[in-house]
């Protein structure tokens, strides 16, 4: 998996700061650079996550997460509002990364990052914008599962040329009941993947039909339960 994938970490992206006034006011997404020298592409340029819309940026430098972190404390150190914080940090928001957030002008920015290998830093940075005042943003649609799974994080992404979900679940069910259901709930649909890996512990389904794709990997919990990633796609060509 690439050290680029999307992180579950990002599902917390707006539920840092516990109090945010927003003027309601149509602003442009404030001014959000990255760090010095650090090699930046594009994310997705529109991806939901917990219902909230965001762009999102991966980064990677040869400084230290010490240093991204002085870089934005120093940018962020005049609160956008009297009596704000100017940046929100949590050190240990999920071990082994680090997260720094800012509201300004109706949007959040989040720092999310963590060391590489070579003593540099990798992360991402996300823009979203916050919700209208009375207008809780709509929740993604569900992905199919099994009865008493439980989604632990639900992302969709629009992209020039396809848009695409991918969800994290997890349930008490055996892998093989997992697997048995996904083949039920895809009977109709291509199956171009249907494999047993890692020992019997790991399986992976591919489903095709038209412009839609789903990927799925169930892996075994090791407790009798299952845990999941559903990937679906729609191609806007054939």
């Amino acid at each position: 998996m690439s050290r680029y994938s999307h992180s579950p970490v990002l599902c917390r992206i707006l539920a840092i700061l516990a109090l945010v006034l927003s003027s309601g006011a149509q602003a442009r997404p404030p001014d959000f650079p990255a760090p010095d020298d650090a090699k930046v592409s594009q994310v997705a340029d529109s991806m939901t996550v917990g219902g909230r819309t965001m762009t999102v940026r991966a980064f990677v430098t040869d400084d230290s997460v010490e240093q991204v972190v002085e870089f934005y404390q120093e940018l962020w150190k005049e609160p956008p509002v009297r009596g704000a914080p100017g940046v929100a940090y949590e050190p240990d928001a999920i071990a082994p990364w680090h997260l720094l957030t800012r509201v300004e002008d109706d949007y959040v920015l989040t720092v999310q990052l963590q060391p590489t290998a070579s003593g540099g830093a990798y992360g991402y940075l996300a823009t979203g914008r916050l919700p209208e005042p009375g207008k809780p943003p709509a929740p993604p649609p569900e992905p199919p599962s099994m009865q008493g799974s439980t989604v632990q994080s639900n992302i969709t992404s629009n992209d020039p040329g396809k848009s695409a979900q991918t969800a994290m679940l997890s349930n008490e069910s055996s892998l093989e009941s997992n697997v048995n259901f996904y083949r039920s709930h895809y009977s109709g649909w291509r199956k171009d993947i249907d494999q047993a890996m890692g020992n019997g512990k790991l399986h992976a389904l591919s489903f095709s039909r038209g412009r839609s794709q789903v990927i799925i990997t169930i892996q075994s919990s090791g407790r009798g339960g299952s845990k999941m990633v559903v990937n679906s796609v729609e191609h806007e060509l054939l």
